[in-house]
């Protein structure tokens, strides 16, 4: 994967999340799902297109996520191959409103936020997918034997 400036290309996601467990936890499906989103939102920015998953090189869950957080996911850009993107993800609870304050509709900011997932995960976007992809980023097609 080469080397290059990659630091504009970030994507962000913003949500309230919800959890149909007794204990108020949030599923981890749920978070990966959002990384998945603000992963997709990423693939737009750099390719013109979705692109797939191909695999996570790392997963993991740090903290709780509670019934009526809200998060903020993260897709940052760590590389950049012929088809093939490296990314982080990290998924931070920048509000709780479950069990803050005097009043069922108490809530609360959480400065710092709460750091409850991160992921490294690899992506593709088939050559003939980046329509959008700046032209340093751009894969180049294999030469034939």
């Amino acid at each position: 994967m080469a080397e290059q400036d990659l630091s504009k290309y970030v994507a962000t996601v913003e949500t309230r999340v919800h959890s149909h467990y007794r204990d108020d936890v949030v599923s981890l499906g749920d978070i990966t799902e959002l990384f998945g989103m603000a992963g997709g939102k990423l693939s737009y920015m750099l390719d013109g297109d979705a692109g797939l998953i191909r695999h996570f090189e790392q997963f993991e869950f740090l903290a709780a996520v509670y019934d009526g957080d809200y998060l903020r996911v993260t897709a940052k850009l760590l590389a950049v191959g012929n088809t093939s993107r490296k990314r982080l993800y990290e998924a931070h609870v920048v509000a709780r409103t479950v069990n803050v304050g005097p009043l069922a509709t108490s809530g609360q900011l959480l400065d710092p936020p709460i750091l409850a997932a991160r992921a490294i995960g690899i992506t593709v976007t088939p050559l003939d997918c980046q329509w959008l992809t700046p032209p340093e980023l751009k894969g180049k097609p294999k030469a034939k034997a």
